[in-house]
């Protein structure tokens, strides 16, 4: 009965989806109080419930669907393809999308190559960027909604990249009224090294 109230929404969800009927709200409500849960049971120390937690998030209809939503209807680059040419832009793509997933173990995904592309920069320069497949696209997705609420509870106050409802601009106002209220001195840019994350763990 201790986790009765998180399997509530995925108890009344059919085994196949229809894209239209899916309360947007919900989902994300559910998603997020999940979220939240990782998070303060992170900054309580309490390892075994956050690896509970993200175990059944990952198993979660709730999570597939909206990573599927974000991918494919949210996001820029939900027209463009990866390496296999595939793009999903209808709903009922979408929905076999998501059953799709919901069928397999994340853990036995193979990911394909991501397809190389070069854009100019202003320099004249070209950068490269390499640009997934769809379904991996999720899948990434899928992990990050797992694994952020955990790595915030970690993070400095002080940090800015890449971490949700933060800025260059919040980094910059920092740096401004600590170097003009006398707190700092300097201030230096740097990039860290990658770490690779395993899914054993879950």
């Amino acid at each position: 009965m201790r986790n009765a109230h998180i399997n509530l929404y995925e108890s009344t969800t059919p085994d196949t989806t229809d894209w239209l009927s899916i309360e947007w709200k919900k989902v994300e409500k559910y998603v997020g109080k999940q979220q939240k849960r990782i998070y303060s049971a992170e900054k309580e120390g309490d390892t075994h419930k956050v690896r509970n937690i993200q175990r059944m998030l990952m198993r979660s209809r709730a999570v597939v669907m909206l990573a599927v939503r974000r991918v494919t209807q949210v996001n820029k680059g939900k027209r463009t393809p990866g390496i296999d040419g595939n793009v999903v832009l209808t709903n009922k793509e979408r929905e076999k999308l998501v059953d799709k997933i919901m069928s397999r173990k994340i853990e036995r995904h193979k990911p394909k190559p991501a397809y190389r592309k070069y854009i100019k920069k202003k320099s004249g320069k070209l950068r490269p960027l390499g640009i997934p497949a769809i379904i991996d696209r999720v899948y990434q997705e899928i992990v990050r909604i797992i694994l952020e609420p955990q790595a915030e509870a970690q993070f400095e106050p002080t940090s800015y990249g890449f971490r949700p409802k933060r800025s260059v601009h919040d980094a910059i106002e920092r740096i401004f009224h600590n170097i003009r209220g006398g707190v700092w001195i300097y201030a230096y840019e740097g990039d860290f090294v990658r770490q690779e994350v395993s899914l054993s763990s879950f």
